[in-house]
């Protein structure tokens, strides 16, 4: 196999095989021991065959169980199960490419995408055969379910499709396309009446990152009886991402009706020639209007017609559902990181294929052939009843669930109707989470002023309003007001609940985000070390909130130019957050970088040079390599080696940084042209004349239509092009 790259390197595990290699294998693991204290200690894991409970076109997928071995305390413990897929990787006859699912699964096993995605736990090979360790969900895949089951009722359906689109727009925010969605390949961890809906998708066998130079998928892969029509030739090609949409209108189709929107590839070709789509089918299945349209948006029959997975979730049929409140979104690399919108759920052992049972048929929904699916039953008790369409839904919270109000297929009001301030309260989250600051500020103040009426200002749940009306106008960049209402928040949180209760603390932190976005760094600092002093006593120093106002204490030092204070107060704030998140986690990645800052800009440069190295490495790994955080230690990375007048060492990695953004942010983009300036520099130094003369006339030409003939950059340019002639013509 050629070298990989890391993230598929670093997810391989050290493996040998007992004698009989089809029965045990064993992992080995070298790491530290947080119960004994000890710095290194080797561990082995033991893992028997058990039997076969699946097959696909290229192997098998055996279940396996822990014998002997584990972590102690760990997730790996004596009789755990997983499931292997075994691929046979001899391709004399049939090429595979399988580094393709290995990224894949590697990329999409990270803790911030396991709610979506069945998780890997590593890799192994063996004798002409590649072995993949996941997660084994006892319930098996969606199809099994479906085929001894009657149609799913619309509002378990619509928990369905909401889950696959959000499994769907991680994996085309981040350049995959999935190729071969179907029931078989959507996994179940949980589903009713015993508990919720919660499937995963599983199957990145031929999953493709999608190059921007392509953008489209040119080969025909997949299950036959999802392909798009334009995979047959019957449109246009369009977004490859646009045959996942496709097949997932498919699929929602298919659980609501048990039947195939299109059998075979004639009734599709009709679907083209007469323009006419099954909605009968869909009408006698009892399925609301804006599920139809829902459905009907997703088969387009021309792919730029669809719906991408963003915007669908963003429907009227999948927004009718009601969404846990969370924390507000992520904010950029120099504003308050927000947490995470959807809280992630994890579980160790759940599964990856299908139950032990007998198969069922291939063709139970499809005339149509189907590749590569081996498929069993599994047992369970049948859903939910389907509700009426007008009918007001209630989560277990009482929360009123959006009424859409439509004509003619479009949206045009989206009324809320909540009932008393609890309930507007947790409408308002639900706005929040959709990114909808405005109206979810102005449902805040109404909560606000029902519950100041009615249990008074100085109410534990009229400033907990007060804080989130704060945290709205933040998100809409009214840094101003929110400090106005930030203040009042903690005032009135320090008189009712103590100086130092969590939630005072809170709106402490919260006021420190205000003022740091308003360059008021000396008061953020303020703040942050308030926020800071109190979590440390409340929640202890190694809590995630603590270490996180640690973190902007040290960047509002940094603000200031308090470098070496920022350094003592970031590096804490790193080793924190490196045994608490671990040391690839994002957040610990970004004290890393601006504890780089803090080392450059007092002159220590080898140092800032092994903060930025660290934290590029980390986030080309976690965010990718084109993420704009990425590129930025990249570029910084370089500057630390040029100051170091490591020019040929600092010429590649600008070059690196300089691709990467002209890439994310274009070419004409002030810090595109900043890397590209600084990869002239290097060129020059290195005695690199006619690079660097090139180089500079092009940032030269950038910086005169960005920033202006006079600024003081365009003019540095046009000077150092300059110099660079003047070499190449003494």
């Amino acid at each position: 196999m050629a070298r990989l790259p890391d993230l598929i390197r670093d997810s391989k595990l050290e493996t040998y095989f007992l004698p009989d290699c089809s029965v045990e294998t064993v992992h080995k693991f070298q790491e530290s021991d947080p119960t004994s204290g000890q710095r290194l200690v080797t561990r082995l894991e033991h893992w028997q065959r058990q039997q076969r409970v699946g097959r696909g076109g290229f192997g098998s997928i055996w279940l396996e169980k822990l014998t002997k071995g584990g972590r102690p305390g760990g997730k790996a413990q004596y009789g755990a199960l997983r499931a292997v897929k075994q691929i046979d990787i001899d391709t004399r006859l049939r090429p595979i490419d399988y580094d393709r699912e290995l990224e894949a699964i590697a990329k999409f096993s990270h803790y911030r995408y396991e709610r979506c995605f069945v998780k890997s736990f590593g890799w192994y090979e063996g004798p002409g055969q590649l072995f993949i360790a996941m997660e084994y969900l006892e319930f098996g895949d969606l199809f099994a379910y479906l085929h001894q089951k009657p149609p799913v009722p619309e509002e378990e359906a619509k928990e369905i499709a909401y889950q696959i689109l959000d499994g769907l727009n991680m994996m085309h925010e981040n350049g995959f396309a999935h190729r071969d969605l179907k029931p078989n390949n959507i996994l179940i961890k949980s589903h009713p009446p015993g508990d919720k809906w919660w499937i995963k998708l599983a199957d990145f066998g031929i999953t493709k990152r999608i190059e921007e130079s392509h953008g489209q998928s040119t080969t025909l892969k997949g299950t036959p009886r999802y392909f798009a029509p334009e995979i047959w030739g019957l449109a246009e090609r369009g977004s490859a991402y646009a045959t996942d949409i496709w097949a997932l209108g498919e699929i929602v189709f298919e659980i609501l009706t048990k039947k195939p929107a299109f059998a075979t590839l004639g009734s599709l070709a009709g679907y083209k020639s007469q323009q006419e789509f099954p909605v009968t089918v869909l009408t006698d299945a009892g399925l609301s209007q804006p599920g139809i349209d829902f459905v009907v948006s997703l088969m387009c029959l021309n792919p730029n017609d669809r719906m991408t997975a963003s915007s669908a979730m963003s429907s009227v049929w999948i927004q009718s559902l009601i969404l846990q409140p969370s924390e507000p979104a992520k904010a950029i690399e120099d504003k308050p990181r927000i947490p995470s919108p959807v809280t992630i759920m994890t579980e160790e052992f759940a599964s990856w294929t299908t139950v032990l049972s007998s198969e069922a048929p291939e063709g139970a929904f499809h005339s149509m052939s189907s590749a590569n699916t081996a498929v069993e039953v599994v047992n369970a008790p049948p859903g939910k009843t389907i509700g009426t369409q007008k009918e007001k839904i209630y989560s277990s919270q009482e929360t009123a669930v959006p009424e859409v109000m439509k004509g003619q297929g479009q949206i045009e009001t989206l009324e809320l109707r909540p009932t008393e301030p609890k309930s507007q309260h947790r409408t308002a989250d639900w706005l929040r989470r959709q990114g909808r600051h405005k109206e979810a500020e102005n449902m805040y103040r109404q909560a606000l002023q029902e519950r100041e009426k009615v249990l008074g200002h100085d109410h534990e749940e009229t400033l907990d309003s007060t804080h989130w009306v704060g945290v709205s106008l933040y998100n809409r960049r009214q840094y101003k007001e929110a400090e106005t209402v930030f203040r009042q928040a903690l005032q009135g949180r320090e008189k009712v609940l103590g100086y130092g209760h969590k939630d005072t603390l809170y709106s402490a932190h919260w006021l420190g985000y205000s003022l740091y976005a308003q360059g008021q760094y000396e008061e953020a600092a303020i703040m942050y070390r308030k926020a800071l002093q109190g979590r440390e006593k409340v929640l202890g120093h190694d809590n995630e909130e603590t270490l996180k106002s640690e973190h902007w204490l040290g960047l509002s030092l940094h603000r200031q130019g308090q470098y070496k204070e920022a350094e003592t107060v970031l590096r804490q704030a790193l080793q924190g957050r490196e045994k608490v998140l671990g040391h690839d986690h994002e957040e610990a990645l970004r004290s890393a970088h601006w504890l780089g800052h803090s080392l450059y800009n007092q002159g220590q440069y080898k140092e800032a040079e092994t903060m930025f190295r660290k934290a590029l490495q980390g986030r080309e790994k976690v965010l990718g390599q084109d993420y704009k955080e990425t590129l930025y230690s990249a570029h910084y990375l370089g500057l630390s080696l040029y100051r170091q007048k490591e020019y040929k060492k600092a010429i590649t990695v600008f070059r690196r940084a300089l691709q990467g953004r002209e890439k994310t942010l274009g070419y004409d983009h002030e810090e595109t042209l900043d890397s590209a300036y600084w990869l002239g520099l290097s060129q020059y130094y290195q005695k690199l004349y006619k690079e660097a003369r090139s180089t500079f006339r092009r940032t030269l030409r950038g910086r005169e239509k960005t920033l202006g003939h006079d600024h003081a950059a365009t003019l540095n340019t046009r000077k150092h092009m300059e110099k660079a002639n003047m070499q190449l013509t003494t």
